[in-house]
């Protein structure tokens, strides 16, 4: 008897030791998961903050250019013959785009250029003064 009691205490210490390994894997086991969660969620945030970097950095698109029509470089030309700029001998405009350049050539041989230009949707313009130095 002795034989078969012995046989049955290492019988229940092995089964004991089993279920002790079984635990330890499976708390290593659990242990990775998190782990490989916590370096997946490490990951996604990066990616999101690369990404909003890239949007953030990346050059925005031009303002669109608004075009001067006819009217708006007539009321240019109107605008600088209220100017007190001398005898203009006739005015000549250059569009080009959401500016025009429009020159007055003076009756004594003079020349006075100004920019128009467009500054927007509601068609507002600006005469700005320029000198062209040729």
């Amino acid at each position: 008897m002795e034989k078969d009691t012995r046989n049955q205490i290492i019988e229940m210490y092995l089964d004991d030791s089993e279920t002790e390994f079984d635990r330890i894997l499976e708390a290593a086991d659990r242990k990775q998961r998190r782990r490989a969660a916590g370096w997946t969620a490490i990951l996604c945030a990066a990616a999101a903050a690369g990404i909003a970097a890239v949007l953030w950095l990346a050059p925005l698109r031009k303002a669109p250019d608004y075009q001067l029509t006819p009217v708006q470089i007539a009321e240019g030309i109107q605008q600088m013959m209220l100017l007190d700029i001398g005898d203009i001998e006739s005015i000549v405009a250059t569009p080009a785009g959401s500016h025009a350049i429009l020159t007055a050539h003076l009756k004594d041989g003079n020349t006075c250029a100004y920019i128009l230009q467009c500054d927007g949707k509601d068609g507002n313009t600006t005469l700005l003064a320029y000198n062209d130095n040729q």
